[in-house]
């Protein structure tokens, strides 16, 4: 799962901005970490819709996928 995380998700996102990082998976729940633009943006849930639905098309395996916002250390203040 981290392969395809990187080697398909993540230069999707990075077109638009934004970053994702694998950081685990039990073989029902994908963890990811959003940064760039994903982590202050507003409709990540749909996005989040996407990814699992392009990974039960291309990898056959439904999963849920728990994701945590990162802000860039510059916009906390």
């Amino acid at each position: 799962m981290e392969d395809y995380i990187n080697r398909v998700i993540r230069p999707l996102l990075r077109g638009d901005g934004g970053e994702i990082e694998y950081v685990s998976f039990d073989g029902e729940t994908l963890r990811v970490t959003f940064r760039g633009e994903c982590s202050f943006c507003p409709v990540v849930r749909r996005c989040l819709d996407w990814c699992e639905e392009r990974i039960e098309k291309d990898v056959g395996k439904r999963v849920k996928i728990s994701a945590e916002k990162k802000r860039p250390y510059f916009r906390d203040k």
